[in-house]
This record gives C-alpha cells, sequence and structure tokens, in this order.
C-alpha cells in the first residue's frame, strides 16, 4: 500500500463550486457557443437536403424490397447479375404500366368527377338522407355550402388559389424529378446491395465482423420481406377497392384505388382509415353503395387479416401489434404517410438487434462487472 503524500493532505480540497466552473470560462465558453452554431448550421443543411434524404432512403427500401426476388432467383440457380437484371426490367416494366395506364385514367376520372360536381352536389342535397340530417340539425346546410363557394370565389380567394396553384405546379415538377431519382436510386442500390454490405462490414472491427454480418445479412431480409409483403397486400387491397367502387357504380375507382394502395400500406390502421375514406366517398354515389361498400370491404379486412396476411408475411419478422401502432404513429407525426412507412421496417430492424445482440450479451453478463456486490 502506498504511503500518504503528506504535501497533498495538507492542501485544501477545492470547494464545489471550483469542481464546476472550467479552468477556462471564456474558451470554453466560445466552444460551446460555436458548437450550438454548428449545431445548427448542421440542422438547417439536413433541412434543405432533406429532399434527396428522403428520396435515398425510399430508394433503399424499395432495393430491399426487390432484393427478396433476387434471392430468389439466385435459389434457383441463376448468378446474381441475371437476378437483378430480370427484377429490374419488371420494376421499370411496372413503372412503365403505372405512368401509361394508371395515371391518364386518374387524371380523366379526377377531371370528370370535377365537372359533374355541380350535379352531385345537386342530387345529393336532394337525397332523403341529405335533408333528414339537415332537419335533425336544424342548419341550412345548402346556404352554407353556397357562402363557402362565394368566398371561394372571391378577389382575395383568387389570388390566394392562384399563388397555391403556382406553387403546386412547381410541386408536381419536384415530385416529377423525386420520382425519377427514387427509380434511378432503387435500381443502384439493388444492383450493388452486396457491395454495399460488404464496405459496411469493413468499418467494424474483425473480432466483431462475423457477428456483425450475420445480423445485417437477418436485418436485410427482415426488412425485405416487410417491404415486399406490405407492398403486395397494398396492391392486392387497391385491386379489391377498384373491383368494390366499378360494382357500387362509383366514377372515381381508380382514383380511390390509388389511394387504398398508399393508406394500406400502414399496417392493421390504413385498412381501417380507408374503410372510412370510402365510406364517405361512396356517400355521394348513394347511401345504399356506401353501405355494399363498407360491408364488402368489411370482408375482405377479415379475409386480409386471417389469410392473405399470413400467407405472404407468414416468413417475415413478426412485429407486435402495439408496436405497429407506436411506431406508425411516431413516424406519421415526424414524417406524414412516409415516416409511418418507414417506421415498421425500423422497428423490426430494432427488434432484430435486441434479440440478436443486446439479449444474448445481457445474459451472458452473470456477475456484476468490478467489485460491485449484488443488493
Amino acid at each position: 500500500m502506498d504511503a500518504p503524500d503528506p504535501e497533498r493532505e495538507g492542501r485544501p480540497k477545492p470547494s464545489r463550486l471550483q469542481l464546476v466552473l472550467p479552468a477556462k470560462p471564456l474558451a470554453s465558453g466560445f466552444a460551446v457557443a460555436v458548437g450550438v452554431l454548428l449545431a445548427i448550421a448542421l440542422a438547417a443543411t439536413v433541412a434543405g437536403i432533406s429532399t434527396v434524404l428522403i428520396s435515398i432512403f425510399l430508394g433503399m427500401f424499395l432495393a430491399l424490397g426487390l432484393d427478396p426476388s433476387v434471392r430468389a432467383f439466385e435459389r434457383r440457380g441463376m448468378s446474381r447479375a441475371a437476378g437483378v437484371t430480370i427484377v429490374a426490367v419488371i420494376f421499370l416494366l411496372v413503372v412503365a404500366v403505372i405512368l401509361l395506364l394508371l395515371v391518364p385514367a386518374t387524371v380523366r376520372q379526377i377531371s370528370a368527377a370535377i365537372e359533374a360536381a355541380p350535379e352531385t352536389i345537386a342530387a345529393v342535397q336532394q337525397s332523403g338522407w341529405y335533408l333528414s340530417l339537415e332537419a335533425s340539425l336544424g342548419i341550412d346546410l345548402s346556404a352554407v355550402i353556397a357562402e363557402g363557394i362565394r368566398s371561394l370565389t372571391t378577389l382575395s380567394s383568387f389570388l390566394a388559389i392562384s399563388g397555391g396553384v403556382l406553387k403546386a405546379g412547381f410541386g408536381v415538377i419536384g415530385a416529377v424529378s423525386s420520382f425519377v431519382m427514387v427509380v434511378v436510386l432503387t435500381l443502384y442500390f439493388v444492383s450493388s446491395l452486396q457491395s454495399i454490405k460488404a464496405a459496411a462490414a469493413q468499418l467494424v472491427p474483425l473480432y466483431r465482423r462475423a457477428r456483425f454480418t450475420e445480423v445485417l445479412e437477418e436485418i436485410t431480409r427482415s426488412v425485405g420481406g416487410v417491404v415486399a409483403g406490405g407492398v403486395t397486400l397494398s396492391a392486392i387491397n387497391a385491386l379489391v377497392v377498384f373491383v368494390i367502387q366499378l360494382a357500387v357504380g362509383s366514377s372515381v375507382p381508380a382514383v380511390m384505388a390509388i389511394i387504398a394502395f398508399f393508406v394500406t400500406l400502414v399496417p392493421m390502421i390504413g385498412s381501417l382509415v380507408f374503410l372510412i375514406i370510402g365510406g364517405v366517398a361512396t356517400l355521394f354515389v348513394s347511401p345504399t353503395a356506401a353501405v355494399v361498400f363498407v360491408v364488402a370491404y368489411l370482408v375482405y379486412i377479415q379475409v386480409e387479416a386471417y389469410i392473405v396476411t399470413p400467407r405472404i408475411m407468414g416468413k417475415a419478422a413478426a412485429v407486435p401489434g402495439v408496436l405497429v401502432i407506436i411506431g406508425a404513429m411516431v413516424g406519421a407525426t415526424l414524417l406524414g404517410l412516409l415516416g409511418a412507412l418507414v417506421a415498421i421496417p425500423l422497428t423490426a430492424s430494432m427488434l432484430i438487434v435486441i434479440r440478436k445482440v443486446w439479449i444474448p450479451r445481457q445474459n451472458s453478463r452473470t456477475e456484476p462487472p468490478g467489485d460491485e456486490t449484488v443488493r
């Protein structure tokens, strides 16, 4: 045991204030101020390139969703290059079909719905359920609607709408460019996914590289299965909605199918949300059509939950329902619909990391660290 130092014992102990205050307050304050400014600049930079970052993340998730198809071709004896080529061609064909068939049909249906809007509103105002609702509320709903239309036709409203249309035009141009960027990034990520994973593994120490590669492979398989399964379920859902809307006489079945596709990409919540959207929209056809749609779509929701989803998502990572809801709510709050979509694969990835890394590490700790004793 070392002998006590008399000089150290004779020194007065520093006060608590001296321990807290820095030795060079001016330099420390300047460093803190510079750090705050750099953090603000970084946040502003990220906000400025948010569209690019969103396109990159979306392209990566779509690539992970296409990767299971590439793996399926590899299991059949094809090389990865051949599988990537086939998947890329199919992906481009699907994009071309959407652009050449679905988009023009959607534009025509929206234009027809706008032209028929006055007649549709008049028919709704003369329907029995509308008159009953107006009588029960004691409000002249027709006068309220007419006043709203008059307020929209004023000069100030026209200027505001014109500015909004101009912004919408620039928004459409930005959306088209982002769409092209996402398609290009998706094809690039699909073709170079293996090299990207190998490069990521090189950043990990050698003694941890094998374990990291194993966890990374499972994460990519799981996320790819979740993304591919979710897109497949949404496509089936959109097809069912299109058929039901045609059956009930809707004038915008393609529009409703597109809305259903994007809304139902969010598991569990999306179908219920679109049930309300579709029911209200079909109410403009007739109350009977709305009832038929709600009943038919409820039947499909049950079939999807108990038959379709287990067959498609059976091999993907099982995410508890409560985590799906919480993740979708948090993601939607931060980034809207895109955040809700990305939250589910991220939740599955975190569950894999917890199950493969955190829990085994905790189970290996049978004794407290250092000289601590179990209390």
